[in-house]
């Protein structure tokens, strides 16, 4: 079985305009620089993106 679907990112953008990324290791916020190592990435990154207001880095 093929393990490599677990660690491909999955990208939510935030209502500030900031990407939130979660991967099969971390999620993270490239606009405030949250970031869990903990628990369901995936669920993290859609809630973090709801209620996140950073603008995107540059």
């Amino acid at each position: 079985m093929d393990m490599n679907y677990l660690f491909k990112p999955v990208r939510y953008r935030s209502l500030g305009g900031a990407i939130v990324i979660a991967d099969g290791l971390s999620g993270r916020c490239t606009g405030c620089g949250a970031t869990t190592y903990s628990g369901n990435h995936n669920t993290w990154a859609q809630n973090h993106a709801d209620k996140c207001r950073a603008l995107p880095r540059r």
